[in-house]
């Protein structure tokens, strides 16, 4: 990893700056997120100032009073990177909008409200001040300092923290489960969320934390059956009344691994499709799929981070919201809105973007209702939940796929957000 623990001594906050504590109801004056895409409202591959005012901060900002007051990196349309869009439903084409965004408030005088960061992990939230590898960095911290020296130079009133998803995400990214390369290895992200809920620690009784996602379980990694499937109906090819398994480098997919959407374009090549159902015999490549191994690997990583955020916020008394058993909960069960039923299903599913990874506007609304739940239930708010109806009219209606049309850099950019350079390094010396 390019960045080390080095000078994390040097980031304590001194408490003799922060104002005494309040009590009772929550004072979002001066309400500030901090966190990585999720916080940003990164969704459908880049962010963009119409879905920036929905994201889960934005929403908590309004339901507790603070509007305009709530400021964020707002880009313009049609975003950066500029968004993805459904271009056909049957068959499946998802394009890129033309052209780039730009910055809209970059003179704000003072640090934003959101701090999240697309392509930030947990080392960055205390060190990183730019980052020449992602401009986000410079568009959302303007060369003003880190996250934390930014955050005390607010002195939050209230303040979520959803920090360490990308501490794993590179490696459902990447197709490699790799200590140190594709994912924060277990003892580093102790010692840096530890570093980090001590930094904090002066406006523990003002703020709220969440966990990590099972990201082995986002559309990204489960959009693609590891079956062969019918172009036509979507549904799994029969020879004798068996399922075909699609070629992994490792010879037939077993169950328990996944097809990323990055082997898509190797799939309408005919990569990982038996030579008698049409294809050329040839595997998938190893970073377009992870083995059941590799699945291990990484839930057992998710497990041990969310253990650790879990006894930080019992130590210093902070509510925590459980996302990833929520998420978990509707990717069994669905979700049930005025009798449509959500799910983690790609596209049609409705609680996730175009890029497989990041929610959608819904999903953004769906999450925050849970941040505003576990609010008014610790701090005894009576904050309003966000009205979901509206969001409806935006979700597709469900039916088969045809063959895969994906916009070629879709993979790429979230690679190049999402990795660290030494990560992509690595992965294209190994192709």
């Amino acid at each position: 990893m390019k960045r080390t623990l080095f000078a994390l001594a040097l980031l304590a906050v001194s408490a003799s700056l922060v104002a005494a504590q309040p009590s009772g109801k929550v004072d979002f004056s001066r309400y500030v997120s901090i966190g990585d895409s999720l916080t940003a409202g990164y969704l459908s591959g880049g962010l963009v100032q119409t879905t920036q005012v929905r994201d889960y901060p934005a929403l908590i900002a309004s339901r507790g009073g603070l509007g305009s007051g709530f400021q964020q990196p707002l880009i313009s349309e049609p975003g950066i990177p500029a968004l993805l869009y459904l271009k056909s439903l049957v068959p499946l084409v998802i394009e890129r909008k033309p052209g780039m965004g730009v910055p809209i408030n970059l003179n704000l005088p003072r640090p934003y409200n959101n701090l999240g960061i697309p392509g930030a992990i947990s080392l960055d939230i205390l060190q990183t001040v730019t980052d020449p590898d992602n401009p986000f960095f410079d568009i959302i911290l303007r060369g003003q300092g880190t996250v934390v020296q930014q955050t005390s130079v607010l002195n939050p009133t209230f303040m979520t923290v959803w920090v360490g998803n990308n501490d794993i995400l590179g490696a459902v990214i990447s197709g490699r489960a790799i200590d140190g390369v594709t994912m924060t290895p277990i003892p580093v992200f102790n010692q840096v969320m530890t570093q980090l809920f001590a930094v904090l620690s002066p406006w523990k009784s003002r703020m709220i934390v969440a966990n990590i996602p099972d990201v082995s379980t986002i559309p990204y990694a489960t959009a693609i059956s590891i079956y062969v499937t019918n172009p036509v109906t979507g549904q799994p090819v029969l020879i004798n009344g068996q399922k075909v398994p699609l070629i992994g480098p490792q010879g037939p997919m077993v169950e328990g691994s996944y097809v990323l959407i990055s082997a898509s374009s190797y799939l309408a090549q005919g990569y990982g499709i038996p030579v008698q159902l049409g294809g050329n015999g040839q595997p998938l490549p190893d970073e377009t799929v992870l083995t059941p191994d590799e699945v291990v690997v990484i839930r057992a990583h998710v497990n041990a981070f969310n253990a650790t955020i879990a006894s930080l916020a019992a130590t210093y008394k902070v509510p925590l919201v459980d996302v990833n058993a929520y998420l978990k909960e509707i990717a069994a069960k669905g979700y049930i809105v005025g009798g449509v039923t959500l799910t983690t299903a790609f596209v049609t599913g409705g609680v996730f973007s175009l890029d497989g990874v990041h929610p959608s506007d819904i999903g953004y609304a769906v999450v925050a209702n849970k941040w505003i739940e576990k609010i008014n239930e610790h701090f005894g708010e009576t904050i309003p939940y966000v009205n979901l109806a509206p969001y409806l009219g935006m979700r597709p209606t469900q039916t088969g796929w045809g063959e895969w049309t994906w916009v070629d850099d879709m993979v790429h950019n979230l690679k190049q957000v999402f990795l660290k350079p030494e990560a992509r390094q690595y992965l294209d010396r190994t192709r």
